[in-house]
């Protein structure tokens, strides 16, 4: 997923649930800028913020492609 993309997704989530980028960056606990940067794609938000924007929008994401299911595999085996 490009960064974009994921703006857009944050974005829409962010809409549908009816918050605005300031109460949404109040409920994550990030400034308002990692909202807009995230929200236009720019890529430079780091991982922690995404999690806890992810986590106030419910959004999950799943790994893909093809090796995934090998190394879901792995990580069953190894536990």
């Amino acid at each position: 997923m490009r960064s974009e993309q994921l703006g857009s997704l944050v974005s829409f989530h962010r809409k549908k649930a009816g918050l605005t980028q300031v109460e949404l960056a109040r409920h994550a606990g990030v400034s308002r800028s990692v909202i807009q940067d995230l929200e236009a794609g720019k890529g430079r938000t780091i991982w922690r913020h995404l999690e806890a924007v992810f986590s106030v929008l419910n959004i999950e994401l799943k790994p893909s492609g093809p090796l995934v299911e090998q190394w879901q595999k792995a990580r069953e085996d190894s536990v």
